[in-house]
């Protein structure tokens, strides 16, 4: 019953994030999502790699495939959902650690790179205690085609994804080491793995 309040609150704040991104833009921005559908259908869980995977994932990403809508076309924030582990008490105040985020083109060439804490962007900050949109303003990054955006949590949020059935052709894992995609899949038992979708927009002009 618990997880089921948890999910329908984290819904609303995703959908009320969504709005307030659309509104916050100018007429002119357009927004892409990760994800098709709507997501009060879905069934939306919190991640962070380092949990799932272990220590080596603080050099993991969730990375998503975009495509930009035309070309040169300037990306000036990003948003996802997260959650820094702050529940209204002084005992869960988060320590602070460093998150990071990435643009990369189709080759996986590095365009764009952020790092900062995670205290200013998300629950703590916001007195937020559920998943809260998590919004990084980007200096009008032209791209053009295919492009990646890979966030890196390192433990210090969890963020939204998506169970699907079949290995995802846009969401993937991007590895630090070898600058490489592996597939979005997690262990979710033994000799169990889940593909998932990231739950991410990207909004440019």
């Amino acid at each position: 019953m618990l997880l089921q309040i948890i999910i329908s609150c984290l819904l609303a704040l995703l959908l009320a994030g969504i709005s307030a991104a659309a509104n916050e833009k100018s007429s002119n921005d357009q927004i892409l999502y990760s994800y098709e559908g709507n997501l009060t259908d879905k069934d939306i869980f919190p991640v962070d790699l380092v949990s799932f995977i272990g220590a080596p994932a603080f050099f993991f990403a969730e990375a998503v495939k975009f495509n930009a809508p035309k070309s040169n076309w300037k990306i000036n924030a990003v948003q996802l959902y997260a959650w820094d582990g702050f529940n209204g008490t002084n005992g869960s105040i988060p320590m602070e650690r460093i998150i990071g985020l990435e643009i990369r083109d189709k080759d996986l060439k590095l365009l764009y790179k952020f790092a900062d804490s995670q205290l200013p962007y998300s629950n703590y900050a916001h007195n937020a205690t559920l998943m809260y949109p998590l919004t990084i303003d980007i200096p009008q990054i032209p791209v053009s085609g295919e492009f990646y955006m890979c966030f890196f949590d390192r433990g210090a949020v969890v963020v939204a994804a998506e169970p699907i059935n079949e290995t995802s052709k846009t969401s993937f894992i991007y590895v630090e080491d070898g600058n490489r995609l592996i597939n979005s899949t997690l262990p979710t038992g033994e000799n169990l793995v889940t593909p998932v979708n990231w739950i991410m927009a990207v909004s440019g002009n």
